[in-house]
């Protein structure tokens, strides 16, 4: 009877013993051997605890037991550690590896690129073509009060407009309008603030410089001719006379512009039309790149109060009104697109 009862026990001790290294080595195996085969993009939103990052992972086929993944997460641990965002999964990342990515935070990092020149809501078309964020949400944050006083310290500022720098920047999946607001505007600021420490003396406040970038910005888009134009809206401004710039009646058309700008248009009552109020508009028109904010904080030395489109994309400037109707009935048949 004892020989029967050590054998039962050997035997049940060597089942034991089998089954947990059975276990042992599936574990090992799934934790550290297992692969998916194929090249994962997997995003985890913020707020998602270690139960719904394992069901997302095992939906997306990264991993293949749940269970056993949240225990290997417990094992390590890891469950307070394991961050949101985008990940990239290799085909031959294991679930350590795996793991490995999630608490390091090894998210996928984007880039875009934002042109200059473009108004808020074509900044927000942008993102939201190029699935970055909610155009609108951007456009409402943008104009937001409390938001525009934090970032510029101004309440009197009732938009970004101008502000939002353009630029290449990096972001990953999930940013929200805010963020990359302050993103922008944090680039705007060290890029201006840059360029005024090595500028000249101007009698322009820094508001008013950032809306005459705006509309040298939109004027050429040949770096040399910046300061030229820079240069024939401080002399008009210094002699009272109107700027009588296309792009400002162009942006305050809004939607009604159609690309063809008439006469008619350059009449239109709007604080934004420099042909009928005097001065600089009250607010930019654009948001202006690194040359045109440099032009604006360094006109050129030249007496130029007129310039015309020399169609090749470049312009013919001038002194006096008489050099300027020359030039207009040279490269154009109305001059109602010179600045006059």
């Amino acid at each position: 009877m004892r020989l029967f009862r050590k054998r039962v026990f050997y035997i049940g001790t060597g089942v034991i013993v089998a089954f947990l290294v059975l276990v042992f080595f599936w574990f090992t195996y799934l934790v550290y051997f297992y692969q998916s085969g194929k090249e994962k993009e997997v995003y985890i939103p913020k707020g998602t605890g270690l139960k719904g990052i394992a069901h997302i992972l095992r939906e997306s086929g990264v991993i293949k037991d749940e269970r056993l993944f949240i225990a290997y997460v417990f094992l390590r641990g890891k469950h307070g550690g394991l961050r949101a965002g985008e990940y990239r999964f290799l085909a031959t990342d294991s679930m350590a590896k795996v793991v490995e990515k999630l608490v390091r935070g090894e998210v996928i990092i984007r880039k875009i690129t934002i042109p200059e020149g473009l108004n808020m809501y074509e900044i927000g078309e942008l993102l939201e073509r190029k699935g970055v964020l909610s155009g609108k949400e951007f456009v409402r944050k943008a104009r937001d009060r409390e938001l525009v006083k934090d970032l510029l310290g101004d309440p009197s500022i009732d938009s970004l407009e101008g502000y939002l720098f353009p630029d290449t920047y990096f972001y990953t999946k999930g940013i929200t309008p805010e963020e990359f607001i302050r993103m922008m505007v944090s680039r705007f600021k060290q890029v201006y603030t840059s360029l005024k420490s090595s500028s000249k003396a101007v009698e322009l406040g820094d508001r008013e410089i950032v809306v005459l970038a705006s509309i040298i910005e939109k004027e050429t888009a040949i770096d040399s001719e910046r300061p030229l134009i820079s240069a024939v809206f401080y002399n008009r401004l210094r002699r009272g006379m109107k700027l009588q710039s296309d792009p400002t009646v162009i942006y305050a058309l809004g939607d009604r512009f159609d690309g063809n700008l008439k006469k008619e248009h350059l009449q239109i009552k709007n604080s934004y039309n420099t042909y009928v109020v005097s001065g600089l508009p009250p607010g930019p028109i654009a948001n202006p790149g690194r040359e045109s904010l440099k032009a604006a904080l360094n006109p050129a030395d030249v007496d130029y109060l007129y310039f015309v489109a020399d169609g090749s994309g470049a312009h013919h400037f001038s002194s006096n009104y008489k050099d300027h109707l020359k030039a207009v009935n040279r490269y154009q048949k109305q001059p109602s697109q010179a600045v006059d």
